[in-house]
């Protein structure tokens, strides 16, 4: 296990909860909820990119990790959000996304 420093951890953590409400949402198909959730996913990834890449002391693998995640959330979920039959893959991906997360805390 890694030892984060307290705000990258924070980080992990937000995110951590972001996808469980997501995931929950696709769960119980609450298109309301869905969307909020979506909402809030992609608003926290596009506001750590934001950091991530303006952060110099931040190596180079280090971001592009950063920005695959970010991407996924920023691009891709909200186009694939708009299908219901998307939800088994989008909950997979959340759940990989999770226990990924787990191993940085």
């Amino acid at each position: 296990m890694s030892n984060l420093e307290p705000e990258r951890a924070a980080v992990v953590q937000q995110v951590t909860a972001l996808a469980q409400v997501l995931y929950e949402a696709l769960e119980r198909q609450d298109a309301a909820q869905i969307q909020s959730a979506q909402q809030n996913m992609t608003a926290v990834a596009e506001m750590i990119w934001a950091h991530v890449d303006q952060d110099a002391s931040i190596a180079g693998r280090d971001k592009a990790m950063v920005r695959l995640l970010a991407g996924a959330a920023i691009k891709d979920l909200p186009t694939a959000i708009q299908y219901p039959a998307n939800y088994p893959k989008i909950q997979r991906d959340l759940r990989m996304l999770t226990s990924s997360l787990m191993l940085l805390k």
